[in-house]
């Protein structure tokens, strides 16, 4: 009888490890896993530290208390897989989709990244990277019109394009977002299909009579003046915001020219002495989760795409130009088309 009790102990053990396991990787980084455990099971820290350790075994209320509160399975709990991923869905909600909330819910994120000893940002991305498309008005005002109309189909939006329809309140939050990421130590994995997304919005809008040509236009510069700024820090090593000097800016930026192609929208965080992955889909909503083994996966799959990729950032101007000169051209190409 002993053994058999010492084998059920040990599996208890290992199920509440396993449990508190997948709480951490649905935590956003700015949220302790003691603090959400304490006020969940209304638990002193104490108490919640020595669940967390194994001291105190959970009971099944607990258990059941936790599951809900994290949106987690019991199932999946007492049939432990390895290669089991918990994802936290980052889903905006459609219809009145307030679009200064979901910036705030970035600006939370990042500022919480900034505020860690040690962070760095991985971006590698089939699209213009969301912080770009913040560094331009016109492009920033664009891109708010289309996610509004088009992704979450706003009844606000549902008429002839205009840019008087970006609020200051949404500038200035994409503003402060921007700043923060300039601050953040960042690798960014670029092929020249970046813009394509965008050229083929805009096309469509201006084919559907939803944008003016004199807008359309207004657009084109705008995307054109982010790629700009884009280069500049590419050519410095390090980032800083519109209109500002590089000088004495540390360096804190590098820029990879991809020509394979790349996948998926993937944002790999590193802060202390975790790691977070941000899988983008359907435009703005992401799957996020710190999953060790995950995280260690994507991170050595970016260190691949990177030995695959040509730095072009502080170094290889010549390989620098021609890619951007290649972005360039596409777009002059689609701007003349109009």
């Amino acid at each position: 009888m002993a053994p058999q009790r010492q084998q059920h102990c040990m599996r208890q053990q290992t199920t509440q490890d396993f449990l508190f396991q997948r709480i951490r990787e649905t935590l956003p980084q700015d949220r302790a896993l003691v603090n959400e455990i304490a006020e969940t099971l209304h638990l002193s820290e104490d108490s919640a530290y020595r669940r967390i350790r194994g001291e105190t075994p959970l009971i099944l209320e607990e258990v059941a208390s936790l599951c809900r509160r994290f949106n987690l399975s019991l199932d999946g709990l007492l049939d432990v897989d390895e290669n089991c991923v918990v994802f936290r869905n980052m889903e905006p909600g459609k219809g009145n989709f307030d679009f200064k909330a979901y910036l705030s819910a970035i600006a939370q994120q990042i500022k919480a990244l900034a505020a860690c000893n040690q962070k760095s940002i991985v971006y590698e991305s089939n699209d213009v990277p969301i912080f770009h498309q913040f560094s331009s008005k016109a492009l920033l005002a664009f891109r708010h019109f289309f996610w509004m109309r088009t992704v979450f189909r706003h009844p606000d939006f549902q008429h002839q394009y205009s840019a008087a329809r970006l609020t200051p309140g949404v500038e200035e939050m994409a503003a402060e977002i921007l700043s923060v990421y300039s601050q953040i130590p960042s690798v960014e994995i670029w092929n020249t299909e970046c813009v394509n997304s965008t050229l083929v919005q805009l096309n469509h809008y201006y084919e559907t009579g939803v944008i003016t040509r004199e807008d359309a236009t207004s657009v084109y510069i705008g995307l054109r003046e982010a790629l700009e700024h884009l280069e500049q820090q590419a050519a410095c090593g390090c980032k800083f915001m519109p209109g500002q000097s590089p000088r004495n800016r540390k360096e804190n930026f590098r820029l990879f020219y991809n020509r394979v192609g790349l996948g998926d929208n993937l944002i790999l965080t590193l802060h202390d002495d975790r790691k977070t992955v941000y899988v983008n889909y359907d435009a703005l909503n992401y799957m996020v989760t710190s999953n060790d083994k995950f995280c260690n996966k994507i991170y050595e799959q970016m260190q691949n795409t990177m030995r695959r990729s040509t730095l072009i950032s502080g170094v290889a101007e010549k390989q620098r130009n021609m890619f951007f000169n290649n972005l360039y051209a596409k777009l002059k190409a689609r701007q003349e088309a109009i």
